[in-house]
């Protein structure tokens, strides 16, 4: 009778628990964005989202978005400082000026993000707009500094990783829009 007992209970706490382990459907989040596949495929991919319950509102999702996003803008810092840093002698003046200006912008996209993450917290919805402006803008920036030396660079990657970083901060405002 204990040898039943024992795993019939076990399994009937955990049908009361059918969210543990569980991500969101992220596809209803992401469906209105404008880089559908990046949204769920960077959700997916991330070992955050494992810890969010099923059920989690969009604010929550938007700020779990917004982690993936600054680890992302982190790589692409690293990265840019790194395409300095090992191509010292080969780099051209201009293109060891561009890459400054856009590790600078890139960390200056960070910090808005953060203020947009702060101000999700108190509900100030023009604040989040001004800050998810910013933060995409200064992307943009980067984007265009390194595109005017494109020809030169060593490694087109740093392009591309900067406009998946720039989508990405797009899918974040088209999130924190739909919340409204």
């Amino acid at each position: 009778m204990n040898k039943v007992a024992l795993p019939l209970s076990f399994f009937l706490c955990l049908s009361f628990f059918p969210s543990l382990n569980a991500t969101p459907d992220i596809s209803e989040t992401c469906q209105n964005v404008r880089h559908k596949d990046l949204c769920i495929s960077s959700f997916e991919s991330s070992h955050i989202a494992r810890y969010i319950p099923s059920n989690a509102k969009p604010k929550v999702i938007a700020s779990i978005i917004i982690k993936i996003t600054v680890s992302n803008a982190s790589d692409v810092s690293r990265n840019l400082k790194s395409a300095v840093l090992e191509g010292s002698g080969s780099l051209k003046p201009e293109v060891r000026e561009k890459y400054g200006i856009c590790d600078r912008e890139v960390a200056s996209a960070m910090k808005e993000l953060d203020k947009v993450r702060t101000t999700m917290a108190i509900s100030s919805r023009k604040s989040e707009d001004l800050n998810m402006k910013a933060a995409i803008a200064k992307t943009e920036k980067c984007e265009e500094e390194l595109k005017q030396v494109e020809a030169l660079l060593p490694d087109k990657k740093q392009v591309e990783e900067v406009v998946v970083l720039k989508q990405l901060l797009e899918n974040i405002d088209d999130i924190i829009k739909a919340m409204d």
